[in-house]
């Protein structure tokens, strides 16, 4: 399990990430507060993690270096 910490400043951000993400066989959350979504959920990531610092987590057992890369832009 890795975490990163994201944040978005526009909605086209978002679709960006949930596009990457979805081209990758991991399961990915948005955590904000209490709150948790399917980071491959471009409403539910709207909806968490617009305008805010969140922390994204990975549940993979490869290292995935292609993608860390590919969301090297949303590092908070």
């Amino acid at each position: 399990m890795r975490r990163v910490s994201i944040k978005f400043s526009q909605t086209e951000e978002v679709a960006r990430f949930v596009r990457i993400l979805n081209r990758y066989d991991v399961e990915a959350s948005v955590k904000c507060g209490s709150r948790t979504v399917d980071a491959k959920s471009i409403m539910g990531v709207l909806a968490l993690a617009k305008s805010k610092t969140a922390p994204l987590i990975l549940q993979t057992e490869a290292e995935c270096p292609e993608l860390m890369e590919e969301l090297a832009p949303f590092a908070a």
